[in-house]
C-alpha cells in the first residue's frame, strides 16, 4: 500500500502558482503575511513526509548539477536508507539523477531521492557520501506508484504531503495517486495564461483526471480572505 497522499498547495483564485505575480491584498497588508497562512497549515497536516518537484527544489536549494564522468549504472540497483536524523522525510523525484547535493536535508528533514534504475553508480556513491537516501522507480524513474510503495514499505511513510509545482502534481494525478486535495486559495489574481497552475501535464493523455471525482470535506474562511478547501478523491 502506498502512503496517503495529500496534494497541499496554495494558488491564486485563478489557480496559478507564481506568488510574485499575484495581486496585492486589498487592505495594504504585506503579501507574505497571507502566504504565511499556508505554511502554518502545512505544519499541522500530520504527515511524516513531504515532497515537491525537482524544479522547485533545484531553484530554491540545490542549483548545481552533478556531471558523471562514468555513466555506468549500478549492476543491482537497490534502495539505500541513510542515517536518519529527522522525524519527517523530504522526498524529491529526480528522473535525470543529476541533483548535486551539498546537504542531506531540506529545512531540517532528511532527503529521499526517487531515481531511475539507470542512475550512474558514481552518482549513487555521491548520494551515500552526502547521507541522502534513495529508491528506484523503474528504468526511467517515472514509475510513481512503485516509488510510493517503496516509500511505504522501505521508509515507513504513511502520509505524504505533495506540495507542487504543477508538473509533479500532474504526474501524481495521472497515476491516480492523490487521496486528498488541500487547496489554500489566496485572494488575488495572476491572470496570465502561461503561468504554471495547480495541475499541469504535457503528455498525450488529455483527460488524465478521467474517473476521478472530488468530494468536498470542508471549506474554511481564514484571515484576510484566504480560503482553505479540502477535497477527498474518489476513483
Amino acid at each position: 500500500m502506498h502512503p496517503k497522499v495529500i496534494c497541499y498547495i496554495m494558488s491564486s483564485v485563478d489557480g496559478r502558482l507564481l506568488t510574485d505575480r499575484w495581486t496585492l491584498p486589498f487592505d495594504g497588508k504585506p503579501k507574505g503575511e497571507l502566504l504565511g497562512v499556508y505554511a502554518a497549515i502545512g505544519r499541522n497536516l500530520g504527515t511524516d513526509a513531504w515532497m515537491f518537484g525537482k524544479n522547485t527544489l533545484t531553484e530554491g536549494f540545490f542549483p548545481r548539477k552533478f556531471h558523471a564522468a562514468v555513466t555506468d549504472p549500478s549492476p543491482r540497483p537497490e534502495a539505500y536508507v541513510a542515517r536518519r536524523l529527522s522525524g519527517r522525510l523530504f522526498v524529491v523525484a529526480d528522473p535525470e539523477a543529476d541533483i548535486m547535493y551539498d546537504s542531506s536535508d531540506v529545512r531540517g528533514d532528511n532527503i529521499v531521492a526517487i531515481l531511475p534504475e539507470t542512475a550512474p553508480a558514481v552518482y549513487l556513491e555521491h548520494l551515500r557520501r552526502r547521507n541522502v537516501s534513495y529508491l528506484f522507480a523503474g528504468s526511467d524513474g517515472g514509475d510513481l506508484p512503485l516509488a510510493m510503495r517503496e516509500l511505504g514499505e522501505v521508509f515507513g511513510v504513511k502520509c505524504l504531503s505533495l506540495q507542487g509545482g504543477g508538473i509533479i502534481d500532474g504526474a501524481f494525478l495521472q497515476f491516480g495517486l492523490i487521496d486528498e486535495l488541500s487547496l489554500v486559495v489566496y485572494p488575488g489574481i495572476d491572470g496570465w495564461a502561461l503561468s504554471p497552475s495547480v495541475f499541469e501535464y504535457m503528455g498525450a493523455d488529455t483527460m488524465l483526471a478521467r474517473g476521478q471525482s472530488l468530494e468536498l470535506l470542508s471549506a474554511e474562511t481564514l484571515n484576510d480572505g484566504v480560503v482553505w478547501l479540502r477535497y477527498k478523491f474518489h476513483k
